[in-house]
Order: C-alpha cells, then structure tokens, then sequence
C-alpha cells in the first residue's frame, strides 16, 4: 500500500572516542559530555537516530596496566544509555612504548559493513582522521551519505574532501549538552545548616519563651510599677 509519509533518513553515528575525548578537553576544556544528547544534535529533527557506535581501547596490558577505576565507571554508564554499543580495542606494547590497536579497523569494518546491509542512510563520523579515507570512498559507492563532525583544527584533508559533508564543531555546540557539575562544598553547606534547623533553633526559642521575656514582664507589672505609685498617694494625702 501507498504511503503519504515519507520515511525519515536513517541515521548511524560512528565515535572515535579516544579522538573525542582528547579534541574536547583542547577546545572545551572538559569532556563529561551527555553522549545520547550529542548523538540527536547531530542528527537533528527531520531524520532518525538508528544506533550510536562509541569505539575506544581498555587501558590495560597483560596485568601490567589495570583499567582506571574512572574508566571504568564511565564505560558502565555508556552501558546504560538506549542505542549505544560500546566496542573496545586494546593496548599494545611495541618497542618500549604502548600504542592504540584495533580501534580505527573497527571503525570502518562497521561502517561498510552497515552499509552494505542497508542499515542506514546517512553515516556520521565523530573524528577528522584521514585513515578512514578508504571506508568513506567504499560506503558512497553503496550510495550512502557520509558525513564527517570535527573540530575545524583537527579535520583532515582526506576526511574533508572525501565526505558529502562536513559538520564543524565548536565550542558553543557543545551548549546543554554537558553534564551536570556538582558542587560539593554547597551540599555540605546545606546540609551543616538543615543540621542546625533540627537542633539549634527549636531549644533557644523554648528556652527564651519560659525564662527570659515572661518574667521580666511579671517582676515589672508587680514590683516597681504598683509601688511607686502607692507611695506617691500617700504622700499626698499626709
């Protein structure tokens, strides 16, 4: 049967996290960035967010380098977030230093790989490297839009040109889109004074109602008022 809607255009984001994380902390000055918000920013209204990809290497090395408790926390709740699947890569050690593997052969295995079983329409790179240069080429070829979001300081000649599209990132992009900041000292502050609410306040008020402004008022009505004013009558009338 005939449809009067038209279909929205199916959207794949694909992060280089590593990249990310790194160009953010650059421009931004900071990283804890609310993924899924992100994610629907760059597609926008008028097309539809199918699946987030987030690719990224486990900071460990054959029991020498353990995973960061804080890595770990974050991959939990990257976990937790609808239409993300994370996909890690993994350190090696060459010549002395410990080098990033797996990750950008990840990437553009999957998007080819979704391409070619027509699993989106349009692909959106979260990195400005040029390696992914090939994988672009290949996708458009399956008729597929290809887009690249990058910092205009870390895009690449081959990524800029191989694209159908470029979003350019900056910083007032990333507004509403961070999490947010807690503030520690306030809460402790809060906390100190609703203490005080429950102890302080209530004592001082009973103890200012049964001592202090009763009896000042009884000693007066009683003692000096009345006296002074009965001597000055009989004064008056010897």
């Amino acid at each position: 049967m005939f449809s009067i809607f038209k279909k929205k255009n199916k959207v794949m984001i694909f992060i280089d996290g590593s990249n990310l994380y790194h160009v953010l902390l650059k421009n931004c000055g900071r990283s804890d960035l609310k993924f899924l918000d992100f994610a629907e920013k760059l597609t926008g209204p008028k097309r539809k967010l199918e699946k987030i990809y987030y690719y990224n290497v486990r900071q460990e090395l054959e029991g020498k380098i353990k995973i960061p408790e804080e890595q770990q926390k974050f991959l939990t709740s990257l976990h937790k977030i609808s239409k993300l699947e994370v996909k890690l890569g993994i350190w090696k050690e060459q010549n002395g230093s410990i080098v990033e593997k797996g990750v950008d052969v990840m990437l553009a295995t999957d998007l080819v790989l979704h391409a070619v079983k027509n699993n989106f329409d349009t692909a959106i790179i979260v990195s400005g490297d040029g390696d992914f240069f090939p994988a672009i080429e290949t996708v458009k070829k399956e008729g597929k839009i290809v887009e690249v979001a990058a910092f205009e300081s870390n895009i690449s000649k081959e990524a800029s040109e191989s694209s159908n599209n470029v979003i350019k990132l900056k910083k007032s992009f990333f507004n509403y889109l961070w999490m947010p900041k807690r503030n520690y000292k306030n809460n402790n502050y809060k906390n100190r004074k609703e203490l005080n609410k429950t102890t302080t306040p209530r004592t001082s008020r009973s103890q200012n109602k049964t001592t202090t402004p009763t009896t000042s008022r009884s000693q007066n009505k009683t003692t000096t008022p009345t006296t002074s004013r009965s001597q000055s009558k009989r004064r008056k009338i010897v």
